[in-house]
């Protein structure tokens, strides 16, 4: 704070015209707080900003014309998967695009290991937006119990809790659990709590992908809870929503339970995609007994004609009442790299063309070959709208993608990965009306930053960074597609990220501006 008053100090004394790297005219301001739009200037040096008014005889090397434009704050997206690849896309193309200057990683259980070796190397390599990162429950399971189906000695949870220590240490924002998947799903409860207790220690968050989100979901959102009640930490519940039809209206009672908790003074908040259905890989369909030691012990069960038939009944189970949405056609692969031409069929369309009618047993039986000749990734529709909007318009819940780094062109894609951010605020602000202008720019900015205890991001004001969106209020919107997902929106005309201009009328820039955040710094 010093340095920036100094800063200050020298702009403007003696001199009749301030100088600064980029001003930013005629604007109108969404701050980041909620409060109402304002007209005026943004001056930035140095990174951050520095004045917010009118300044008639400031000069700027580089000067922005916002004239009928909005400036927000960088969107900060509190769920992706977008670290898994940034390595080898640094730029993380398709969330400039979308105006996200910060991405979280580490999500759903799932993250770098080591993450210090992760973060130098990503520093060495440079990034668009910046990262944050989570250290993931099932990356530190498997580290130390392979993906046994069995509960953690207490021995296993000391050697777990010195890991997390040393993640947190490295500079992690907190613990993801992935409970619905391997080999989280093998954990119980108090593993989970005693986990969490040494992030609290750490003042970090507990963000989960809970154990379920179709039938179990008010039971896992209790869990969720339970544990932030016990760990005494922040909770964060990730991508929340009701799957398959006898959920739907669930978020009702789910939201309930969130205020509840909040009442009680239990910190827990959620994130969520505009969308109606869901992306992961295809065995979220499969019990979870069936995956454990892995690919060569699951191809043994599907081997086994008794095992196999306990494997099929379940995936049956699933295609009608949950993750299925009620039918094959629902389930839709997104990236199959046995076989590319499966890209973008539905289950009930592969069964057919394997000369079978599609129905849940059959279309069971094309699954598990499937799995077994190649894994790959499905989307799910499975979502109701109404839950959709209704998450969407409570206070406590934040826009995120559950993306990834996209290779243009690449697979089929759940189209979040293009169009979370435009999505929302051409769709749900500017059509359908379920939230203001402002609201959803808080929830992409100032809500985000202030769960992962982000000071100095995710607001307008002076001294903070400035990560920037500015966008035409009247013409963002998602081009991505479910037929057709590799397509960027319309409407953003600038990101900055850390004072530096980004991305330019759709135009990235060729050098990588982004920072690798560390918690507590």
């Amino acid at each position: 704070m010093k340095k920036l008053i100094i800063i200050v100090l020298f702009i403007f004394s003696g001199c009749s015209s301030p100088h600064f790297d980029i001003i930013i005219n005629n604007g109108k301001i969404a701050d980041g707080s909620g409060s109402k739009l304002f007209s005026a200037n943004i001056y930035i040096k140095n990174g951050k900003i520095i004045e917010i008014g009118n300044l008639p005889n400031a000069l700027g090397d580089k000067v922005l014309d916002a004239q009928d434009l909005i400036i927000a704050p960088g969107f900060i997206d509190m769920h992706t998967h977008a670290e898994r690849r940034s390595l080898e896309f640094p730029t993380v193309e398709n969330y400039l695009q979308q105006g996200v200057t910060t991405i979280v990683g580490g999500n759903c259980g799932g993250s770098p290991f080591p993450i210090n070796d992760f973060m130098e190397k990503t520093v060495q390599k440079g990034i668009g937006p910046n990262l944050a990162l989570l250290i993931g429950h099932n990356t530190v399971r498997k580290e130390v119990m392979g993906t046994e189906n069995r509960l953690a000695t207490n021995k296993e949870i000391d050697e777990m809790q010195s890991i997390i220590q040393s993640a947190m240490n490295e500079g992690a924002f907190g613990m993801s659990t992935g409970l619905k998947y391997i080999p989280g799903a093998y954990s119980n409860t108090e593993e989970v709590i005693a986990l969490a207790s040494t992030v609290s220690k750490n003042m970090g968050i507990y963000a989960t992908h809970m154990r379920e989100e179709g039938i179990g979901l008010i039971k896992s959102v209790k869990e969720a809870i339970d544990i932030g009640r016990k760990a005494n930490l922040p909770v964060q519940i990730s991508h929340h929503k009701a799957v398959g039809k006898t959920m739907w209206g669930n978020s009702i009672k789910t939201l309930e339970l969130i205020e509840e908790a909040n009442a009680e003074g239990i910190k827990v908040t959620a994130d969520q995609y505009p969308y109606t259905a869901t992306s992961t890989g295809l065995t979220v369909v499969f019990p979870a007994w069936s995956l454990s030691g892995g690919s060569k012990k699951l191809k043994e069960r599907l081997q086994n004609p008794q095992l196999r038939q306990q494997i099929k009944d379940k995936i049956i189970w699933n295609i009608v009442y949950d993750r299925g949405g009620g039918d094959p056609a629902s389930i839709v692969v997104a990236s199959y790299p046995n076989n590319d031409k499966y890209n973008g069929l539905n289950l009930a369309q592969i069964t057919k063309l394997k000369g079978l009618s599609p129905t849940p047993d059959n279309a069971a039986e094309i699954l598990m070959n499937l799995v077994y000749e190649g894994n790959g990734k499905g989307i799910y529709h499975c979502l109701n709208e109404e839950d959709v909007q209704r998450i969407m318009a409570h206070p406590r819940i934040m826009h995120a993608s559950d993306g990834s780094t996209i290779e243009f062109g690449e697979a089929q894609p759940h189209p979040r990965s293009y169009g979370t951010y435009p999505r929302v605020l051409g769709q749900y602000v500017r059509e359908k009306n379920v939230i203001s202008l402002v609201e959803s720019i808080r929830k992409m900015s100032k809500l985000p930053a202030s769960v992962l205890g982000i000071k100095d991001r995710g607001e307008i004001k002076n001294g903070f960074w400035a990560d920037l969106v500015i966008f035409d209020q009247h013409k963002i919107i998602d081009n991505a597609t479910w037929e057709n997902p590799h397509q960027y929106p319309s409407g953003v005309s600038w990101v900055l990220v850390n004072g530096k201009i980004s991305l330019e009328n759709g135009i990235p820039s060729k050098n990588l501006y982004g920072k690798v955040l560390i918690h507590n710094e």
